[in-house]
């Protein structure tokens, strides 16, 4: 089974996976410095599993616009996806283990 674009569906799940690993490891290990750094590492790899997934998925228009209204997109997605990530995990350190 195929997902959008050439990849396979687990290529499209791996974002997923790696934002649940990186929830998990911020509240997991519950502010100790490797869950800090695992976790860090674990939402920039989402992001940036979202930046090349939205490329590969995102319509390729001829000439410079399109290719840079391509990479906005694609960047602007990365950042939200990112994003969404870094508040999710954020918010299970803070509600397992409040640091006040």
């Amino acid at each position: 089974m195929a997902g959008p674009g050439r990849l396979p569906l687990w290529a499209w799940l791996l974002p997923l996976a790696t934002a649940v690993a990186a929830v998990v490891s911020w509240t997991g290990w519950c502010g100790s410095e490797t869950g800090t750094w695992l976790g860090g590492a674990l939402v920039a790899v989402t992001g940036l599993l979202v930046y090349t997934l939205s490329l590969e998925a995102l319509p390729q228009r001829r000439g410079a616009a399109g290719a840079l209204v391509r990479l906005v997109a694609a960047v602007l997605l990365a950042v939200a996806g990112g994003g969404l990530v870094f508040v999710a995990a954020g918010a299970g350190y803070y509600l397992t283990c409040p640091p006040f």
